[in-house]
């Protein structure tokens, strides 16, 4: 089955309107939720760590 008819069936299953239009765009969304989980499997504890800070001591005068 091909995503366009997968997401059509599961917006079918939900009792939700499906518009042919909104399809290419919803995928695009789960896509980049989808890259997001995969940097987030990557490094699970990036939120954890203290960033890296550089002051430019000429800015604080």
């Amino acid at each position: 089955m091909n995503d366009t008819n997968f997401l059509r069936e599961g917006l079918l299953l939900q009792n939700l309107p499906v518009y042919e239009l909104d399809i290419p765009y919803i995928h695009s969304i789960l896509f980049t939720i989808k890259q997001t989980q995969v940097s987030l499997a990557a490094f699970p504890y990036l939120n954890k760590e203290a960033p890296i800070m550089t002051v430019d001591k000429e800015l604080l005068r």
